[in-house]
């Protein structure tokens, strides 16, 4: 996993776990879906694509499958 920036947002990593920790048996995984949930249950600095990444890469670090279509508009 990579070096934290110091502005990361603790409660997001928190969070994230407890979504992949929730949700492990639904795979693949919809990352899109992930970070809409993260930012309505959290408030957070963290862009969309900084969530994006958290989620991505602490999905990738547990081996869960992941889905990256956007829903439609």
């Amino acid at each position: 996993m990579r070096t934290l920036p110091k502005d990361i947002d603790a409660d997001a990593v928190i969070e994230i776990s407890r979504l992949l920790a929730d949700r492990a048996d639904v795979v693949p995984l919809p990352i899109h879906d992930l970070v809409k949930e993260i930012r309505r249950s959290i408030p957070t600095k963290l862009s969309d694509n900084a969530i994006e990444e958290l989620v991505v890469e602490m999905a990738a670090a547990r081996g869960l499958p992941m889905i990256f279509d956007k829903p439609p508009a």
